[in-house]
């Protein structure tokens, strides 16, 4: 077996086992097949030194995901699946709601909303230096659209989209900081990966069919805009202290926002069938930590780095104070869903 096959192989572990079973040789041939190029040292270099590639990696983490989750495995793994898809909806819902705003706090600073006050000085927009510029900021918007589609049943379609939104802001933070344009720093990176999970995470989401009711779904987007996105840019342009709360503090102040409304609501007997939401509250607290962990390092070059510190700790804290003790209630309710699998499915082609 060469290094190349072992790679690979390690890789198809992801999958299911009882798949994997029945399809990873036929995987495996097909993917060296694939590599053959046909000049007998240059398949010889690649089996030794040769890795599978990214959009390889990709698809076969996809498919573990969407062979894992989906709906006619164990229950257990469908109350899984649930969770994931609950909990990508409400960071997709998150994107589409913030950028969606944005583009009135874009007009406004812009002076084209002449009914509402004028913004500080500091803050009048300025056109984007470089084409690239230009792009990172109309990238952005294609997370609504590419929510809208998921809500809708269009998973595909979304996942071509969210990589609309994905791509070309990391080309141009990955140009700007190679020229020294801004400072190398984690936090974009950081915010780029778990846009990656959540482009991946929407492959648990059947195909051609809305997983939950859409209705909800759609309405949500107007209700966040108008209730928490102007809201909370206007107060960020008319008070400074504001200002110091990033997208990692924005998130971690969310979650656990949403984490007290939902134990509330559970404590009150208000709510049920609420494991799903329990378990999706809990990745995105899971989710919130690691990202703000992951960015304070920024912090250190900063003026008022002893200020953001604080304030980053207490964001921490108040997530763990209520997400510890709902995802202790969580995987407790868990170990009660029953984890033996249903009658083995006929596997789907492998991609």
């Amino acid at each position: 077996m060469s290094r190349l096959e072992e790679r690979y192989r390690l890789l198809l572990r992801l999958l299911p086992a009882a798949y994997r079973q029945e399809w990873e040789d036929d995987m495996v041939a097909a993917f060296l097949e694939s590599m053959d190029t046909g000049d007998p040292e240059t398949t010889a270099y690649l089996a030794d030194y040769g890795r599978p590639s990214l959009s390889e990696a990709a698809s076969i983490v996809a498919l573990a995901v969407r062979l894992r989750l989906r709906a006619d495995t164990s229950p257990r793994s469908r109350v899984w699946g649930h969770a994931v898809r609950l909990a990508t909806l409400m960071l997709l819902l998150t994107h589409a709601v913030m950028v969606t705003g944005s583009i009135a706090v874009t007009l406004w600073y812009a002076g084209k909303l002449a009914w509402l006050p004028a913004p500080a000085p500091e803050l009048t927009f300025s056109t984007p230096a470089s084409i690239w510029s230009t792009t990172w900021h109309l990238a952005g918007y294609a997370w609504l659209p590419a929510y809208l589609a998921l809500v809708l049943g269009y998973r595909r379609v979304a996942q071509a989209v969210a990589l609309i939104a994905i791509v070309p802001p990391a080309i141009t933070v990955a140009m700007a900081q190679a020229v020294g344009d801004v400072p190398l720093t984690v936090s974009p990176w950081a915010m780029r990966l778990v846009d990656v999970a959540l482009l991946l995470a929407m492959a648990a989401f059947p195909h051609g069919a809305a997983p939950v009711s859409r209705r909800p779904w759609l309405l949500a987007l107007p209700t966040g805009i108008f209730l928490v996105a102007l809201p909370l840019f206007s107060l960020q342009a008319v008070e400074p202290a504001l200002r110091l709360l990033d997208w990692p503090g924005l998130l971690c102040t969310a979650v656990a926002v949403a984490m007290a409304v939902h134990l509330t609501a559970r404590a009150t007997g208000r709510s049920t069938r609420t494991l799903p939401w329990s378990l999706a509250f809990t990745l995105l607290a899971a989710t919130a930590l690691v990202l703000r962990a992951a960015t304070l390092p920024d912090f250190l070059d900063q003026a008022e780095r002893t200020t953001l510190t604080t304030i980053a700790f207490v964001q921490v804290i108040a997530v763990l104070a209520v997400g510890v003790p709902l995802a202790v209630s969580a995987l407790r309710a868990l170990r009660n869903v029953p984890s033996a699998p249903a009658a083995t499915p006929k596997p789907t082609t492998p991609s």
